[in-house]
């Protein structure tokens, strides 16, 4: 499909997807950073966390890229392939992060139950994408409704609404728990993550379940993005916002 065929929601959704894929990758730098200054194991499972979880994006912003330059549309495989092979990578870095900090007892067991669960799902995504030539593959991984934008089905679908499930709950928990603690800069926190997985679900399961329209493609991908940049402050506290808070000192989570 030539760049002047796409519809007026698919160059929207393009275009957010290359403006997610920016503030995500200057994020992750200064993370990044941050973790080789402070020498936080947390905060290195964090940048990888911030890097994977837009994941669906990867390949709404280079394929809408691809499409620029060379007029064609990405292969379908290739685009369900970037659009989900980090999501189970994310999910193990916060759950690395949640159950270190939270539940650290259960860590290792947790963590084998979604191991489990990722394996599983790049078994079944790669058979039906490349070993399954007669499958119904649009009912069993998804229909691209736009050349940039795609609509999950079958067991991919349940996979990730169950590690939407699961980053919403253990969020708000974590969240929940920095609140409560004595830490002025960790009670700020909280209050940051709190609303960055607020925000996170409400932009994600929306853009899953809603019908695509213009304004909720704006209202929702923007909430996305403003939820990356409030996991940022909450997790980095930046030099800045403890000016604007009057937070004095170091604190690690």
């Amino acid at each position: 499909m030539a760049y002047e065929e796409l519809s007026q929601i698919g160059h929207f959704s393009g275009i957010f997807g290359i403006i997610a894929i920016i503030v995500v990758l200057l994020l992750g730098g200064i993370v990044l950073i941050k973790a080789i200054e402070t020498k936080q194991k947390i905060l290195y499972y964090f940048f990888i966390t911030v890097l994977t979880t837009i994941s669906p994006w990867y390949s709404a912003g280079f394929g809408y890229i691809y499409l620029l330059i060379t007029q064609n549309t990405l292969d379908y495989r290739f685009y369900v392939m970037l659009g989900t092979i980090f999501i189970p990578i994310a999910i193990h870095s916060w759950l690395v992060i949640y159950m270190t900090i939270i539940y650290p007892k259960k860590k290792k067991l947790v963590l084998l139950l979604y191991i489990v669960l990722a394996i599983f799902f790049y078994i079944y995504l790669i058979y039906f994408l490349y070993f399954a030539p007669g499958a119904p593959i649009e009912n069993l991984i998804g229909i691209k409704e736009t050349p940039i934008d795609i609509e999950y089905k079958g067991f991919v679908l349940i996979y990730l609404a169950l590690i939407i499930g699961t980053v919403i709950f253990t969020g708000v928990h974590f969240s929940i728990i920095s609140i409560k603690t004595q830490k002025v800069e960790i009670k700020w926190k909280g209050r940051f993550l709190l609303f960055a997985f607020i925000f996170f679900g409400m932009g994600a399961i929306a853009d899953g379940l809603l019908e695509l329209t213009i304004i909720y493609l704006i209202i929702f991908r923007m909430i996305l993005l403003v939820s990356a940049v409030l996991f940022y402050i909450g997790f980095i506290m930046p030099k800045w916002m403890k000016k604007i808070l009057k937070i004095e000192g170091e604190s690690s989570f």
